[in-house]
């Protein structure tokens, strides 16, 4: 994290950089959080923390109690609920994108290149950037605006959550392959095949967290 300075943004800045330590993993799942420790890291002083971390615990990012402070963990039921919920959601917006006339695929198809040519990279985030960014295309492109502001809050614990499945670069071609088949029904029009797919894409990516928790149950 960097040290901070100009007072007028620095209570905004502290909650950005203290965000972002916890989704990459720098501030793992867990973990206590010592604010006068933070504080310095950042060059501020112990209020802009203070505040940030409020703000971050309704974020769901971190739990306080009394004094103490950790980074929220990832809650393997709340991620199941999410992705429950976006099954539904991201069928519904790719059958709407695919029954729009005027759909602009330029964008898409950008990120789709991108996303492809990215799978294998060691840069994790830039792969969760590209995903969220494929996501959030067609959510603008579906038009509709409770879509757009209800996923928006969501990304901090989907973040999370893709972590771990796209250090895999199995995961990663998987995940890839699936936006390619979306956007070729959404291109060809084919408004039921958009919203399956869509969905399947969804409800594959929770098996392979399932699969996944289940190993570290076994392994714990």
């Amino acid at each position: 994290m960097r040290a901070l300075t100009r007072a007028p943004t620095i209570s905004k800045r502290a909650v950005t950089e203290i965000r972002t330590a916890i989704l990459t993993g720098n501030l793992p799942p867990g973990s206590p959080i010592h604010q006068e420790k933070l504080a310095a890291k950042l060059g501020v002083s112990r209020e802009p923390v203070r505040k940030a971390l409020v703000l971050l615990e309704q974020e769901g990012l971190v739990n306080i109690v009394g004094r103490s402070v950790i980074v929220a963990p990832v809650d393997d039921q709340f991620i199941t609920e999410i992705y429950g919920f976006r099954e539904v959601v991201e069928g519904y917006v790719a059958a709407l994108v695919a029954a729009r006339k005027d759909f602009d695929a330029r964008r898409l198809r950008r990120i789709l290149a991108s996303g492809r040519k990215s799978v294998g990279s060691s840069s994790v985030d830039r792969l969760i950037e590209l995903d969220q960014a494929f996501h959030n295309e067609l959510y603008r492109a579906s038009e509709n605006r409770v879509v757009l502001e209800v996923m928006e809050t969501q990304w901090n614990h989907i973040y999370r959550a893709m972590i771990a499945d796209l250090s895999m670069d199995s995961f990663q071609k998987h995940s890839w392959d699936e936006h390619a088949r979306i956007v070729d029904a959404i291109l060809r029009r084919q408004v039921a095949r958009a919203r399956t797919l869509a969905s399947a894409h969804i409800r594959a990516a929770l098996t392979r967290k399932k699969a996944r928790w289940n190993m570290r149950h076994l392994k714990s």
